[in-house]
């Protein structure tokens, strides 16, 4: 609600501004090709990961989504992926509403690392469900 803003706002946009960046850090040192490295990663609550070595941002977000991942193609101003877009966004409002910081996000990157790559990412979901599991309270909001 509006008053959940008021109150928690700035508190739950830095947060998922800071976590987002250090998301894209440990993904970027585990070789994932990050978009705007240069730049920082992001100043935002999303990121994007430069998606053609994944077969393009859509197909990556379906392979991600059989591990239990949510996440969506983007287009970037980078060359294209033919048949698909070239990116794929990573947003953290959800995942820091539900608990994770830039202080435990190295973990969900991990597991995003190994999803990416794996043959069948369907073997990583109920490792992806365990770790979801521990998130179970919703923050920034008024109780």
């Amino acid at each position: 609600t509006m008053l959940d803003w008021k109150e928690y706002g700035r508190d739950y946009a830095d947060e998922m501004i800071a976590t987002a960046k250090v998301f894209a850090e440990a993904l970027d040192a585990a070789g994932v090709p990050v978009f705007a490295k240069a730049w920082g990663f992001t100043q935002s609550h999303q990121f994007a990961i430069e998606a053609a070595k994944y077969g393009g941002g859509q197909a990556a977000s379906k392979h991600l989504r059989r591990a239990g991942f949510l996440a969506c193609g983007i287009g970037l101003p980078i060359d294209p992926v033919q048949d698909d877009l070239n990116g794929l966004r990573i947003g953290t409002p959800e995942l820091v509403r539900w608990g994770v910081t830039r202080d435990n996000v190295a973990e969900v990157a991990e597991l995003v690392v190994r999803a990416l790559n794996a043959d069948d990412p369907t073997a990583l979901a109920p490792t992806v469900a365990a770790l979801r599991a521990n998130y179970d309270t919703v923050r920034f909001v008024r109780q």
